[in-house]
């Protein structure tokens, strides 16, 4: 299983054409053998002790 990490940043100012960003959270992709996510979690620096986690719809799951 591969996990890919990404960075969450927000935008906290522009000036004289620069951006300014502030790294806010982490965003975990977890992936099978087969490539197709498995799940995903997110850790946020506004929420320090809140897991997020996130799974795909399975065809049996009713909307």
């Amino acid at each position: 299983m591969a996990t890919e990490n990404m960075k969450l940043r927000v935008k906290t100012g522009e000036k004289d054409g620069k951006n300014y960003w502030d790294d806010c959270g982490v965003l975990f992709i977890n992936r099978n053998d087969n490539g197709e996510i498995t799940s995903i979690q997110v850790r946020h620096n506004m929420f320090p002790n809140v897991d997020m986690v996130a799974f795909p719809k399975k065809p049996d799951d009713q909307s």
